[in-house]
């Protein structure tokens, strides 16, 4: 590419004068080669700029949507453990409905079992006395019999 003199302002060439002017301008072309880039290489590096910026949308769209999907996932997996939580207590509640039932059916035997030992209980003093009483009454019988048997004789 050719590259153009450096004009310098009128103004520029007054104060400092042809030579330092010249000197100067050549110096400063050669920094701009160095550092700088032609249009051709702006326009490139623009294209390039535009293609990566348009693919930097294309994965800000994918990162949003695998956040989007990312976040249904997770919601569908807590509704799914609040659904296994909530069966769990449940189970947990009926197991322990049986078992408050069958503590009910145990103390209702264990009631019945009492009553039973009660009457047993009743009829044990019931036939002692009875049998108490008729070894008095037999006691009585007996001494009595003695007791003639021995003003008989």
């Amino acid at each position: 590419m050719a590259v153009r003199p450096l004009e310098v302002p009128p103004i520029l060439r007054q104060a400092w004068g042809n030579e330092v002017v010249d000197a100067f301008a050549v110096w400063l072309t050669s920094v701009l080669e160095e550092r700088a880039i032609s249009r051709d290489e702006y326009r490139q590096i623009l294209s390039r700029l535009d293609i990566l910026e348009h693919d930097m949308a294309d994965l800000k769209a994918d990162v949003q949507e695998l956040r989007r999907e990312m976040n249904e996932r997770f919601d569908r997996v807590n509704e799914r453990f609040d659904q296994l939580h909530k069966e769990v207590d449940d189970r947990f509640d009926q197991l322990r409905r049986e078992m408050d039932e069958r503590f009910d059916r145990m103390n209702e035997r264990f009631d019945r079992m009492n009553e039973r030992f009660d009457q047993m209980y009743h009829q044990m003093v019931v036939q002692t006395r009875w049998f108490i009483g008729a070894l008095v009454v037999i006691g009585t019988v007996i001494s009595t019999l003695l007791a003639i048997a021995q003003f008989v004789r």
